[in-house]
């Protein structure tokens, strides 16, 4: 059996047959196999963001996997090799999370890098029917440090913040971001990405009863 194989093998057509397969496979495999191939990359400092058993996480892992590489969607090379989100867009979340890519913390080489803050905070949506907000400060303060939110845009005291989402569609609270440099409110399958805790379920004494 073991020269049949070596004989199949030496004939190119096994070669030829196994990068058929994972060209027809779709990301999968060829995910699998970037993550042999870039083994010897630095490991990024960021590998998980909280526990396992935390709400936020659980859905955020599989919000990340929800995301693909579309090659030849964007004519800027580096954007076209990134994870994208339902609506096209790059999704830099899991560029981060999948060691896509690991921005540096500064411009000025001497700033030390600080790891993000796992802490998530629960916003009751006013709306009956739509999910609680989970807030994650870890993303964030991935990208960014404290003072670019704190005390300017959010004060940092519960209830002392009275975001609406008519005010957030007009570029204040979290439109300050996105919907211009962070993933913007549509398709559905963003909001999802921020209400994600079913009315009933946040563990929280919810006001809407």
């Amino acid at each position: 059996m073991k020269a049949f194989l070596k004989q199949l093998w030496n004939s190119r057509f096994l070669p030829i047959a196994f990068t058929a397969l994972i060209i027809l496979s779709g990301c999968g495999i060829s995910e699998s196999l970037d993550s042999v191939i870039n083994s010897d990359l630095p490991k990024q400092k960021v590998d998980d963001f909280g526990q396992q058993d935390d709400y936020y996480e659980k859905f955020y892992k599989e919000m990340t996997m929800r995301t693909k590489v579309s090659h030849g969607s964007s004519d800027i090379l580096a954007l076209d090799a990134l994870p994208k989100d339902p609506a096209g867009n790059v999704n830099w979340t899991a560029a981060v999370v999948k060691g896509y890519i690991n921005p540096r913390p500064s411009l000025d080489p001497n700033v030390e890098d600080e790891l993000p803050l796992n802490l998530n905070v629960f916003i009751e949506a006013k709306v009956p029917l739509m999910a609680n907000v989970l807030f994650p400060h870890s993303i964030h303060t991935y990208w960014l440090s404290c003072n670019n939110c704190h005390p300017k845009i959010f004060i940092p005291e519960a209830g002392a913040n009275p975001i609406s989402m008519d005010e957030i569609f007009k570029g204040q609270w979290c439109g300050r971001c996105h919907g211009k440099v962070a993933f913007t409110f549509w398709p559905r399958e963003n909001c999802v990405r921020c209400h994600i805790v079913l009315k009933g379920q946040s563990l929280e004494k919810e006001r809407w009863k």
